[in-house]
């Protein structure tokens, strides 16, 4: 029995840098899983903003795996399409943007670094530069009597992270450039203080709301525990924002010595972000994100999750708009290898997927995201050869 395995990470989700962002003149790369496609050749076509052909380079690295690359040589949107025997991957044809001159005018600056900070104690600030243009960070900190380093870290495409640790008390002026222009507002005042707020003296000790990379249940209680034994006498409160912008209730439950509990029932998939605060200002990493899936939410519907002929298509649609954060898996189960699954990006996160059963016989169809089967997977469907009394149709009268 033959098993054919696809596997779609949501559209939404970051990938390689290759098919989403690019540099004039300087090669973009990106990286393609053929391993479990079956029999099959790899096809790169590569278009300009001009609609012109981009020859890649497609270099086979074993165990079907590709490495592909291309030098744009345009600014603005370029199309790569991905077939794999033929036919389209999931998500292709992709869009690829290639950035122009930098402009620091459209970085985006934010973090308590940026005002406020404590003498030996890290501080941070971050820059979003996604659509700043092709560029670079920098940033230096200037004290009356020194100068700490500022690292800069780049933690996600076109996102960046600086950190520095101020020696001394006093007003320091922290300047960042983009590509050597100041960005927005550089350079910021930071008050450098030997006693920070109370708020900046909560600490989190546990619970998995600090897991921000786990993707949760929707209907299960994610806790958060927080100890305010340092910062004093003050007032704790916290609210959510559901996916949908709503407000989401948050249960402070009191410990002893000052120790709190913070419970989030989460009711529908997506992302959550909690806001927790100490006298009304945002204690250290708050808002916290909470990613939930929602498998329940999910449904599928087609023609191929029923019984049919070996002449049909095996058409069915996977509707994923209220599914929040996973993975969706398709795995196809049937009599032999001679028929194909293709899986690509609808509407409205609508996932089409389309079989061919050339075979007769008894077909599985399991539906999974986040490795949990959707409501009516696995289904069970007859494949059977059409006869000549199924080929009759009645004359109209």
């Amino acid at each position: 029995e033959n098993v054919m395995f696809y596997e779609l990470k949501q559209w939404y989700q970051r990938r390689v840098r290759g098919l989403t962002r690019g540099t004039l003149g300087e090669p973009a790369r990106f990286t393609v899983h053929a391993g479990n496609a079956g029999v099959g050749e790899l096809s790169v076509k590569i278009s300009n903003p001009s609609s012109d052909p981009i020859m890649p380079l497609v270099e086979e690295l074993g165990l079907g795996e590709y490495n592909i690359s291309y030098v744009p040589n345009q600014f603005g949107d370029y199309v790569i399409s991905v077939l794999w025997a033929e036919q389209h991957v999931p998500g292709s044809p992709f869009r690829s943007v290639v950035l122009g001159p930098p402009d620091a005018t459209k970085c985006v600056i934010s973090g308590e670094g940026l005002h406020v900070a404590r003498p030996g104690w890290p501080a941070e600030f971050l820059v979003n530069a996604q659509t700043a243009g092709v560029g670079h960070i920098t940033a230096n900190l200037q004290g009356a009597n020194s100068n700490p380093a500022v690292e800069v870290e780049e933690y996600g495409e076109g996102k960046f992270r600086g950190t520095y640790t101020p020696k001394e008390s006093g007003d320091h002026d922290l300047f960042v450039y983009w590509s050597n222009e100041p960005v927005p507002g550089s350079p910021y005042l930071v008050h450098v203080e030997d006693s920070l707020p109370p708020s900046a003296l909560i600490k989190t000790t546990g619970g998995r709301m600090l897991q921000g990379e786990t993707v949760h249940r929707a209907g299960e209680s994610i806790e958060l525990d927080v100890d305010t034994q340092e910062a004093g006498d003050g007032q704790l409160a916290a609210v959510a924002i559901g996916p949908k912008g709503d407000a989401v209730p948050v249960e402070i439950i009191p410990n002893r010595n000052r120790t709190f509990t913070l419970k989030l029932l989460t009711s529908r998939g997506g992302r959550y972000l909690v806001n927790v605060y100490f006298n009304g200002a945002h204690i250290p990493n708050s808002p916290f994100k909470v990613r939930v899936c929602n498998p329940e939410a999910i449904w599928a519907e087609g023609p191929g999750l029923m019984d049919s002929f070996t002449e049909d298509q095996g058409d069915f649609q996977v509707f994923t708009r209220d599914a929040g954060h996973g993975t969706l898996s398709v795995r196809v189960n049937g009599p032999k290898d001679k028929f194909r699954v293709d899986m690509w990006k609808g509407a409205d996160r609508t996932v089409n997927c389309r079989y061919n059963p050339e075979v007769p016989g008894k077909y599985t169809i399991n539906i999974k995201w986040e490795d949990e089967h959707i409501k009516g997977s696995p289904y069970s469907i007859m494949v059977r050869k059409k006869s000549s009394s199924d080929a009759i149709t009645p004359a109209l009268q």
